[in-house]
């Protein structure tokens, strides 16, 4: 009996890690407006950690499509360092629901914001150094992303 109980004891407390860790940032400005309310720009630059519900991310070759029905928080999508090199990216966004931001991060600078539902967005950098990361804040966002780095 003792060992049943000292069991079930773990597994209530390990249940209860996930609850204490999950990130959620509410719609607050309406079904219409995907802008971003609450995270910010260091938010964005230094925080890569989030919560999703029923995502996926695939790749194939240099494509690849990230998806999920509800996220919040920051989602590194990509990240590579670069040494003095061309960057070549080619990017489609739809957002279902929530707010979010999709951009482009080279160390500790965005970049480059990407469109929110727009398809082939085209994006070329020449001399790039450092580390380049295809970052997405999200506040209760509903998504699709799909990238190729050539």
């Amino acid at each position: 009996m003792r060992r049943f109980l000292c069991t079930v004891l773990v597994v209530l407390l390990l249940l209860s890690f996930p609850g204490c860790m999950m990130i959620s940032y509410e719609d607050t400005n309406g079904e219409d407006d995907f802008s971003l309310q609450t995270l910010t720009d260091q938010d964005i630059i230094g925080n890569s950690s989030c919560s999703k519900y029923m995502s996926s991310t695939t790749t194939m070759g240099n494509r690849t499509v990230c998806k999920s029905q509800t996220m919040s928080g920051v989602e590194t999508l990509f990240q590579k360092r670069m040494e003095n090199q061309r960057l070549d990216i080619l990017v489609s966004c739809a957002v279902t629901k929530g707010n979010a931001r999709l951009v482009l991060v080279v160390d500790d600078t965005i970049v480059h914001e990407f469109a929110l539902n727009k398809d082939n967005q085209h994006l070329t950098l020449e001399n790039v150094t450092g580390k380049v990361s295809l970052k997405l804040a999200g506040e209760s966002t509903g998504y699709t992303v799909t990238f190729e780095w050539k």
